[in-house]
């Protein structure tokens, strides 16, 4: 095995065999390599020479060997050939310097790496057996870093700007010193380097081939022999042999050269190629234009249309929501055709017709996620830029430019998904609509060969990485102070585009995520799997708060022969304090492909992620009881596009869950449009008594059950008394997923059975009929760190040993029960906590405890809604079954009780009344749960507090200290 790392030469060099190098000049044999040679001076002029590492400099003559990091230098009138052990040659001409920096190369096997620096002056590089590898050839330059692959490149620092010259071969990249990446990916071409590191490409001239090969041809200049060689000499040697396979070259210098040509798309589209033809002096090959087998693929092309379904858009289009496809928009399978001149470069192209637009395709066939911007002139050439740090300029054309477009790419073995926006004016400053009818979606790749998959017999928790929104990202991007156009980053999924600009950037970039977990029931198949995937931040807790979870799960399900992962979109945003929450609805879906099959590679590799019936306008859904202002109905309906990469696969087996049950607390703020009407702020509900939250796991089935109960513990409510919510499933119907200890989560109940709302007559209402309530709860460590701003200056307790985190939901009620006939409720991020409650006689008898911990919950300040933490403290005495308990620094409020055990059927509880100044007043209930270290190891508890319009309400956790 080689290790292609740097300081390697000689290790590698001692297990190469002996390499007989027919030379470029005479046909001499070349002995074994020493440790740290990794080439021999092939054509050598005397005004050349060669300083090892530590070495004295001294002039270098024909067969020298070439040292591992020597400097080759030339003077006024230096020529020097260096050819490398794999076949690849640098021809250096004069006033140049030349450091072969990294050489590793396993002749066997084919692989290594060839790094080398060139300081000035002009240069040829030929490559060898490394340049067929993507990545395998780097030359390091004053103005930048080029890779060559598979081909013949002139180097000319000598010029003003810098250019560099695709002669032959697959591609030619450049990156610049600000990490922008360019590329030529065609012969016949060259790069101009202005300042700043910013390129030009343009079709190579008779200027840039002839200034090259001026420098590198003197007619007193005879490689350091007498009798310069044949062609014929030169043909026999065998050289053609050992560089890169590409086709034989004429190697001996001729005159001036004549012509470079580039190939034309409209030929490929023909089925005929143009390869290039490269006619001059010193490497010649030319073949003609031939008749050629039409490479095809297909791939399912998106665009949005002008309404949504049969509704037309009353403020933001479809497409800038990322609505597309559907009955209005574009949806169909669009054929591919493989430019043949690119078939075996790094990067091939594909190019085809969607809804009458001309799309082009740089597919890499390997793992990529960069940006790009194209130009396409009359002729039919096509440029692209590409970089993976930031959106490229348009790069430069001759002609006229006709087409422009942009977008991001994320590939990998067998797929490839992209959007494409397309300049709404071309030229070399083109503008760009990121939204509307001007993008398109694309998908294509290997559909998973489930007949074959996974050969292991145990299964699997597999993680993806879930890519950001690429529509998102494009819309907010702006441009840094270096004026590249950055694209937004953010880890949000399925948020509605327009609320992420309400949002803003510096939000969005905070956002974290789960990545899609996918917990395989069977290790032969995903069929039956469940999955889940969230995301979540809250900015630090005060009235400028803005807060945001997305929650989906589901299970992965074999659909007409094809497996389909499906699930709910849940969670909500608030994007003010003063605004109404938005609750979310609709589903998601991994999308198929142009050649069918929704999961591809071989190992499951990739999906997409997006709205699920999306033949049938399925889009997702925000509900608000108040609408914010500027928010239309039209715009409450949105999709998104996420890749899903895998990264990892642990064995089930070594999770860390058990089957449990907990017991615990609830807290939240209920916003409804009857308390709205009647000129009632959002109102606080809690828990009423312990075990009013619980939670059972099953480590089996990897599911969960819980049950919520919260009550207007304020009084505040004229109608409603308590509500309550169900999670999960007890029977497997996918509504939940127990991954481990810290990752769960579940939405409401199938059909949403055991969703109440009691009345304060005691009547029971249930949903309205045909709908389901649209609930969520999750763990606190399920998005981790996603909450950090709350605690800032606080004590969060890890608490390994109970279980705390958030809840939602959003239920419509029609019961002529209710004063109205209806309701619509929405709870945004509640809290809840649970733990293994100790039963009140197996407490300690005697002696005291102290705990430390956070108080988390919700805050209604008159019509301003946030969420917020503090400190909370607890001592107890457990002779006389009494304590007192602390919030600190909650919302700027400290309050305090004096506790008292109060019995319970089942459990214990100690509560108390809390006070605090400016006439703050409330109720805590506590209790304690085991822990590894002792029965009252830890502490549980709700709490809720009135100061005049400001009221709160949420959980405690802590420990023992």
């Amino acid at each position: 095995m080689v290790t292609p790392l740097k300081h390697k030469a000689k290790s590698i060099a001692d297990r190469l065999p002996c390499l007989a190098m027919a030379l470029l000049a005479v046909g001499v044999g070349i002995s074994c390599a020493q440790a740290t040679e990794v080439g021999v001076a092939a054509a050598v002029n005397s005004d050349a020479f060669g300083t090892p590492p530590g070495g004295a400099r001294s002039t270098k003559v024909l067969g020298d060997n070439v040292i591992y990091n020597e400097r080759i230098e030339t003077s006024g009138s230096g020529l020097v050939q260096v050819l490398l052990v794999d076949g690849s040659t640098f021809t250096v001409g004069a006033n140049s310097n030349l450091v072969i920096d990294e050489f590793v190369y396993d002749p066997n096997a084919g692989t290594g790496k060839l790094v080398s620096s060139f300081g000035k002056g002009v240069a040829r590089f030929v490559g060898g057996k490394l340049s067929k590898k993507r990545g395998g050839v780097t030359v390091k330059t004053p103005v930048g870093t080029i890779g060559i692959r598979g081909g013949i490149a002139n180097i000319n620092l000598a010029s003003n700007p810098p250019v560099f010259s695709l002669l032959f071969g697959k591609d030619l990249t450049f990156t610049s010193p600000s990490g922008q990446r360019s590329r030529i990916h065609q012969a016949g071409y060259s790069m101009e380097i202005g300042s700043g590191g910013s390129t030009r490409i343009r079709r190579s001239t008779q200027s840039d081939l002839g200034n090259v090969q001026t420098a590198l041809t003197n007619s007193r200049q005879r490689g350091g022999t007498r009798n310069s060689p044949t062609d014929g000499q030169i043909v026999q040697s065998g050289l053609s042999r050992v560089i890169s396979g590409l086709q034989n070259v004429t190697t001996t210098p001729r005159s001036k050269p004549t012509s470079a040509t580039g190939n034309g798309i409209e030929q490929t589209v023909n089925g005929l190629i143009q390869t290039q033809i490269l006619s001059q002096s010193q490497n010649t090959q030319s073949i003609e234009q031939e008749e050629s087998t039409v490479t095809t693929d297909r791939a399912r092309i998106l665009r949005a249309g002008n309404k949504f379904g049969s509704t037309a858009a009353l403020n933001l289009a479809p497409g800038t929501l990322g609505v597309v496809g559907g009955t209005s928009g574009f949806d169909e399978v669009v054929i591919f055709t493989q430019d043949p001149d690119t078939s075996g470069n790094s990067y091939r192209l594909w190019s085809g017709t969607a809804d009458g637009t001309s799309i082009y395709v740089f597919d890499p066939d390997t793992s990529v996620n960069e940006f790009y911007t194209q130009s396409v002139n009359s002729n039919g050439d096509v440029i692209e830029n590409f970089s993976t740090s930031n959106i490229p300029d348009a790069p430069s054309l001759s002609g006229t430019i006709v087409q422009n477009a942009r977008g991001q790419r994320i590939t990998g073995d067998g797929f490839g998904f992209f959007a494409h926006f397309v300049a709404t004016e071309a030229g070399s400053d083109p503008t760009f609509n990121y939204g509307g009818t001007d993008y398109f979606y694309g998908l294509y790749g290997s559909a998973t060969d489930f007949d074959n998959f996974n050969g292991s017999d145990a299964e699997k928790l597999r993680t993806y990485t879930l890519h950001g929104d690429i529509l998102t990202a494009f819309q907010l991007s702006s441009e840094d102070n270096f004026g590249n156009i950055q694209a937004a980053t953010s880890q949000a999924l399925f948020l509605n585009p327009s609320i992420a600009e309400d949002l803003g950037t510096s939000f969005l970039s905070s956002v974290k995520s789960s990545g899609l977990k996918v917990l395989e029931g069977s290790s032969d198949t995903l069929e039956g799997a469940r999955y889940l995937a969230a995301s979540m931040y809250v900015s630090s807790g005060t009235t400028a708060q803005k807060s945001f979870v997305s929650l989906s799960l589901g299970d992965i399900e074999n659909e007409g022969g094809t497996l389909v992962l499906g699930g709910e979109r849940r969670g909500g945003h608030r994007t003010d304090a003063e605004n109404s929450a938005g609750l979310y609805g609709g589903s998601i879906e991994s999308i198929e492909g142009g050649t069918g099959g929704t999961i591809f590679g071989s190992n499951a590799d990739y999906l997409v992620l997006g709205p699920g019936n999306l033949e049938e306008d399925g889009t997702y859904t925000d509900g608000y009881v108040q609408v914010p202002t500027g928010i239309q109905s039209t715009d409450q309906l949105s999709a998104t596009m996420h890749v899903a990469e895998l990264s990892s696969e642990v064995d089930v087996s070594t999770l860390d869950r058990t089957s449990k049950t907990l017991t615990g607390y609830a807290a939240g703020v209920l916003e409804s449009n009857v308390n709205y009407s009647a000129g009632v702020d959002p109102v606080i509900y809690a828990s009423n008594s312990l075990g009013d939250f619980e939670i059972s796991f099953d480590s089996q089935n990897g599911s969960l059950y819980a049950t919520l109960k919260v009550k207007d513990v304020a009084n505040l409510d004229d109608e409603v008394d308590r509500y309550q919510f169900a999670f999960g499933e007890q029977s497997g119907s996918g509504q939940s997923v127990y991954v481990d200890a810290d990752t769960f989560a579940a939405i409401e109940t199938s059909g949403g059975s055991d969703n109440t709302i009691l009345t304060d007559s005691e009547v029971f209402v249930s949903p309205k009929s045909g709908t389901t309530p649209n609930n969520y709860l999750i763990s606190n460590t399920l998005v981790n760190g996603a909450d950090n701003a709350l605690f800032v200056d606080k004590t969060k307790c890890t608490c390994d040993f109970l279980e705390w985190g958030y809840w939602g939901s959003k239920m419509e009620a029609d019961d002529t029960n209710l004063a109205g006939g209806e309701r619509f409720d929405t709870f945004h991020m509640g809290t809840w906590v649970a733990g293994d409650v100790t039963n009140s006689i197996d407490l300690p008898t005697s002696g005291s405890a102290t705990y430390v911990g956070h108080a988390v919950g919700s805050v209604a300040d008159g019509t301003r809604q946030y969420l917020a933490a503090g400190d909370f403290n607890m001592s107890l005495d457990f002779t006389y079954r009494t304590g007192t308990a602390t919030i600190s620094n909650f919302d700027s409020r400290t309050m305090s009780a004096t506790l008292s055990e109060t019995s319970v059927t089942s459990g214990n509880l100690f509560e108390g009344t809390l006070s605090g100044t400016g006439g703050l007043s409330g109720d805590i209930n506590t209790s304690l749960v085991r822990g590894p270290n002792s029965n009252h190891q830890g502490v549980i508890g709700d709490f809720h507090a009135t100061q005049g319009n400001w009221s709160a309400a949420g959980i405690v956790a802590g420990e023992k200290q």
